[in-house]
């Protein structure tokens, strides 16, 4: 029995050795036609100890990733895709938009859309925060775009996020799911923070920073003139069309200004 045993052992151990040898054939053995791929097990022998997965490491690795700091994880939102079908656009502000009103107007023109222009004069976010004249104008002319120009006349309040930040809240809360753009006032002076609060409080690609452009001013030294207020529509068009979160068809228009509906409200006393 012993030597039955230790034959049938030195007959495995040869087979082993024979086996170990041929796996470091660089490009296996063909038998019949076939190619064996022998070399598999000596790369299995002699692969280092400490390269198999360390599950408490990964697990260790996936938690310290986590963890980061979400600035460092956020990446920039991929474009949206052009809107290009016809928009009914309410455009509410001040008095700003005596000079984007009509370019505005071009531009609705030149791509299919209707522009309702509703100018408050000396109105600011207080103004149409504590009124429901944005949710009436709504309900009556059907928006599915909105832009707003507010801010210019609160370049100076002091203590802005609590004399003002619960009227922007109610302004963008009549808005609602309506896509929009709130185009920032344009600076002649440094604000003490309605710029910051807007930016702020506005969804990501939907507000427009106007601080830091040139603009040639008229003689109040406050609102842009003509030329330079259809520039900054231009501005803001293309950056509707291109940056924004809701892009919609926004062609250069072929004409410098067009008319359109126009809704003037008188200075609230």
């Amino acid at each position: 029995m012993n030597k039955h045993l230790l034959a049938l052992a030195g007959l495995l151990l040869t087979a082993l050795l024979l086996f170990g040898a041929l796996s470091f054939w660089p490009d296996g053995i063909n038998i019949a036609g076939t190619t064996l791929n022998t070399p598999t097990f000596a790369e299995t022998l002699l692969a280092p100890t400490d390269s198999a997965p360390n599950t408490t490491a990964g697990a260790s690795q996936t938690e310290s990733e986590s963890d980061a700091p979400v600035a460092k994880q956020k990446t920039k939102p991929l474009p949206a895709p052009l809107d290009t079908a016809a928009k009914t656009i309410l455009f509410i502000g001040d008095s700003m938009l005596e000079g984007l009103g009509p370019r505005m107007a071009a531009y609705a023109k030149q791509n299919g859309h209707t522009l309702i222009n509703v100018i408050w004069y000396s109105s600011t976010t207080e103004i149409w925060g504590k009124s429901t004249r944005l949710q009436e104008l709504i309900a009556t002319h059907h928006p599915n775009y909105i832009l707003v120009c507010l801010g210019a006349n609160e370049l100076f309040v002091s203590d802005i996020k609590r004399k003002r930040q619960r009227y922007l809240d109610n302004i963008l809360s009549q808005i609602g799911q309506i896509p929009y753009v709130w185009i920032g006032p344009p600076n002649w002076k440094p604000d003490t923070g309605i710029n910051d609060m807007l930016q702020a409080s506005c969804a990501q690609g939907t507000f427009f920073l106007s601080n830091g452009q040139h603009f040639d001013r008229s003689k109040d030294g406050a609102h842009p003139t003509r030329q330079s207020a259809y520039a900054w529509a231009d501005r803001v068009c293309k950056w509707i069309t291109e940056s924004s979160a809701h892009p919609i068809r926004l062609s250069k228009p072929d004409f410098e200004k067009a008319r359109c509906k126009t809704i003037v409200y008188q200075p609230q006393r």
